[in-house]
């Protein structure tokens, strides 16, 4: 162990990634660090093991029988560093930390509240930083500016491990509480919904581009006024109100908020309605993304937040009160 004495834990760190991705530049990618220093952080490791460690190939790296045998020592002593440099216990003995949660704008109702209760049951403790999805999840994920990411399509990213969730299953209207397209059915139907202007409630990924009620008007040779596209509920519910105009929200807690404002009305689209207004995007379907690590997440993290995606996207079973 003298060799490594000038070694930093840095280099212990770049170590293990590039022997679990054996591709430094990716590495360097998910580290944010030039291509130059994972290089030099190599060749100090070969020069103090006085050993190749990794072989050059056409795709890759391959690593050499030192880099495999040392390669577990090397976890562990990173594992080690880490639990040295995060830990911090409060009154309680318990862990404290800070998890950040990026998911669809409709999600944000709840979520936190729901997995403190789960980390409760755990005798745990964390501090949950929910925010907004947008374009760039994957690079935050990479820097761990993001822990766990809900979103409407899956990762190819080096260092994002994706995860299949649900598909959406219901999807509610909400307009203001004295709108005619109450007056005009007793269930909501997608041909008087294009005749009123409509707020996009943006989620990227899915609708940022076109959203499906806009495809719908225009495979019946209809338009549909967009009105403005939105990516919070405040600034939904503030558009909504004393308006003319309507919107879908595909989430029940987020349903739930909305009808709650006194001069908002919300109801289910009934599965007809649904079905015609998805035939041709298709419903929306979630995933998790997160490190591949898990980079320190608790074992009940990607469940639980699983568990919240299918109660909120998933229509009750015929028969289970909704």
């Amino acid at each position: 162990m003298d060799r490594l004495k000038d070694i930093n834990i840095f280099s212990f760190q770049v170590f293990v990634l590039v022997y679990e991705s054996l591709n430094s530049l990716s590495v360097a990618q998910t580290l944010n660090v030039p291509a130059s220093k994972i290089s030099r952080c190599l060749n100090s490791l070969r020069h103090a093991l006085d050993d190749p460690l990794f072989y050059r190939k056409q795709y890759g790296f391959e690593p050499s029988e030192m880099a495999t045998r040392i390669y577990p020592e090397m976890k562990k002593i990173l594992e080690l560093a880490g639990q040295a440099c995060t830990v911090d216990m409060d009154d309680n003995n318990r862990l404290k930390q800070e998890l950040t949660i990026a998911c669809p704008t409709g999600l944000c109702v709840r979520l936190s509240r729901s997995l403190q209760e789960h980390a409760q049951k755990h005798d745990q403790h964390f501090t949950f930083i929910v925010k907004p999805i947008n374009h760039h999840v994957d690079n935050e994920i990479q820097h761990g500016n993001v822990d766990v990411a809900i979103s409407f399509e899956s990762s190819n990213s080096e260092g994002v491990k994706s995860e299949f969730v649900t598909k959406g299953t219901g999807l509610y209207l909400a307009g203001g509480h004295d709108h005619p397209i109450w007056q005009r059915s007793p269930q909501p139907q997608l041909a008087e919904i294009i005749d009123y202007p409509f707020i996009v409630a943006d989620c990227p990924a899915f609708n940022d581009r076109i959203d499906p009620l806009e495809v719908y008007a225009n495979d019946i040779d209809r338009s549909l006024e967009v009105e403005v596209k939105v990516s919070g509920l405040t600034e939904l519910t503030d558009q909504l109100d004393n308006s003319s105009s309507l919107t879908f929200v595909g989430q029940k807690y987020a349903a739930e908020f909305l009808s709650r404002m006194s001069d908002l009305k919300v109801r289910r689209l009934p599965q007809d309605q649904f079905d015609l207004l998805h035939q041709r995007m298709g419903v929306p379907s979630y995933f998790l993304l997160s490190p591949p690590r898990g980079r320190n997440l608790p074992e009940w993290l990607l469940p639980a937040i699983s568990e919240f995606v299918v109660n909120t996207v998933v229509l009750p079973e015929a028969g289970e009160e909704e």
